[in-house]
């Protein structure tokens, strides 16, 4: 993808610095403004940084406010310095100075696709002790080429013993005191005190230590970084993005997540087993609750009843059937289904769950599916026949049964998920199931905050909890409504963030723990400490 190159120009005495600029314009085809916000239409920003000349850091305001561009500065005092400046780089054809860099990286994949950046999500790497995450998580499907991204060394070959979170990884040390780190590897296919060129293969990707899904995670180091005060992370490790030559075309855009309520919604799972009844609905107003998921064996009059509630209710449709011990082909369900999906889409609702926990054996696994890509070839081909007969509904892939295997009940979700990834991407929405046991495992990466893996390995996906409880006994009403509470108000401003879906308003039997109001009739306390809520 060819840059776009935008030059920033002080205002004051505008028409010196362009008259300055002018051969380089000439030479390379730059655009000019004395306009930051006007300079943000590039992909590439060259700035010339002449003091106080925008009343501010502009170079660190561009990294504040649009961390994607990529910057070129060229510190200069005087419109004559910049012309200095920039017929070096005419002579050199070298329109941004790369010559002069100290240090370069190639992209390491055939995969031109960040999934993680530099420094996001840092409540999650706080409690690794860094400012967020430590490197670029790169797409890298499992077995794909590794390319060692600059000329140097290999001084460190990790072959997977020893549980580092890094898993199978190699370390390269290059000239000026830079380390490349390359993680979570299924191979290394270099050796140590091996020489090598930028470009030579080096590994094959896999999700080998701390990791839930393959991809290459690259680290860069320089030796007294952190010392020198170049970083505010420890052991040296600085951001490769500006090092890297092909940044400009691998940097997605910030995700538009086309959610109109720019909130996430405080909502319920209706009655776990048929329609809802006037019990139920009580304990929907009571809560004042703003979304609701309906089984597709729920009356589409149910939708107008909530409607009544709150005219704005969302209301979201899991499509659902039993699986239990037997196979059900992709266009038996869609056949059984799309009855019922009628219903609902007549009344306006929009959005649909494909399914439900299809790595559990009850839910479809061993029988109809045999792994997470099995299922994803499934879901799509019902997605694709109910697509062309419900052209505006909008198609989640499921929320999985978290936890790892259960010899004859459950495949890992995260390998489940790996494997699906292509109906995931494909997909409109995605959903996520949390639950957890008590005030300390609602806040842990493998109980409540579940979550917080689906959006660091889908970061542009509108993402609903579309099922969350405690489902133990060794807490009362209130305590857990009060640990809802909490949740929601979590998840309230998490971007991206659809609804969070707290399981379940009701239901004939199995859910005794969890159900918002009992058989008779009665509330238990849950909805009426979620109703008191202040927001």
């Amino acid at each position: 993808m060819p840059d776009s190159q935008m030059m920033l120009l002080p205002k004051e005495n505008y028409y010196e610095w362009v008259a300055a600029a002018r051969d380089y314009v000439l030479k390379f085809g730059c655009n000019l403004t004395p306009d930051p916000q006007n300079a943000t239409m590039a992909n590439v920003v060259t700035i010339a940084n002449a003091p106080n000349a925008y009343g501010r850091d502009i170079a660190q305001w561009f990294k504040n406010n649009f961390p994607n561009a990529r910057l070129d500065v060229i510190d200069v005092s005087t419109p004559s310095d910049l012309q200095t400046a920039l017929a070096s780089r005419i002579s050199n054809n070298d329109p941004y100075g790369q010559q002069q860099a100290v240090f370069k990286l190639r992209w390491p994949t055939d995969y031109p696709k960040i999934t993680q950046a530099f420094g996001e999500n840092p409540d999650i790497y706080r409690r690794f002790g860094l400012p967020g995450h430590e490197g670029l998580d790169i797409r890298a499907p499992m077995g794909a080429n590794v390319y060692a991204c600059a000329d140097g060394t290999v001084f460190q070959v990790n072959d997977g013993n020893g549980n580092h979170p890094y898993g199978i990884h190699v370390r390269i040390q290059h000239r000026d005191g830079y380390q490349t780190i390359y993680a979570h590897l299924q191979q290394a296919l270099a050796t140590v005190n091996q020489q090598v060129k930028a470009g030579d293969k080096i590994g094959l990707a896999d999700s080998t230590g701390n990791s839930t899904g393959s991809h290459l995670h690259l680290t860069l180091k320089k030796q007294g970084a952190t010392a020198a005060g170049l970083t505010n992370y420890p052991h040296d490790i600085l951001d490769p993005s500006p090092f890297m030559l092909d940044a400009v075309a691998v940097m997605p855009p910030p995700p538009a997540f086309n959610w109109s309520y720019n909130k996430c919604l405080v909502g319920v799972n209706g009655r776990a087993d048929g329609p809802l009844s006037d019990a139920d609905l009580n304990a929907i107003s009571t809560a004042r609750l703003e979304a609701v998921k309906l089984l597709s064996t729920a009356r589409p009059e149910d939708v107008d009843k909530l409607r009544a509630i709150r005219g704005d209710m969302f209301i979201m449709v899991r499509l659902f059937a039993d699986f239990r011990n037997r196979t059900v082909r992709s266009d038996e369900f869609a056949s059984w289904l799309e009855g019922d999906m009628a219903n609902f889409y007549n009344r306006g609702v929009r959005y649909f769950e494909l399914h439900n926990e299809p790595n559990l054996q009850i839910e479809g696994w061993k029988y109809s599916w045999q792994d997470g890509r099995e299922f994803g070839n499934w879901l799509l081909d019902v997605k694709n026949r109910l697509k062309a007969k419900f052209p505006e509904a909008k198609f989640g892939y499921p929320g999985l049964s978290p936890g790892g295997n259960i010899s004859g009940q459950r495949m890992d979700s995260w390998a489940f998920l790996s494997q699906g990834d292509e109906a995931v991407r494909a997909c409109d929405w995605l959903a996520c199931h949390c639950y957890w046991i008590d005030d300390g495992d609602q806040v842990a990466a493998t109980g409540g905050l579940v979550y917080e893996e689906y959006r660091r390995r889908y970061p542009d996906k509108l993402l609903f909890i579309t099922e969350f409880s405690n489902p133990t006994d060794n807490a009362n009403w209130r305590t857990k409504g009060l640990q809802y509470i909490n949740y929601y108000n979590r998840l309230r401003n998490v971007t991206g963030m659809g609804a969070a879906l707290s399981f379940v308003v009701s239901a004939s039997s199995g859910f005794p723990n969890e159900s918002w109001r009992l058989e008779d009739g009665s509330l238990t306390d849950i909805p009426r400490v979620v109703g008191a809520r202040a927001f």
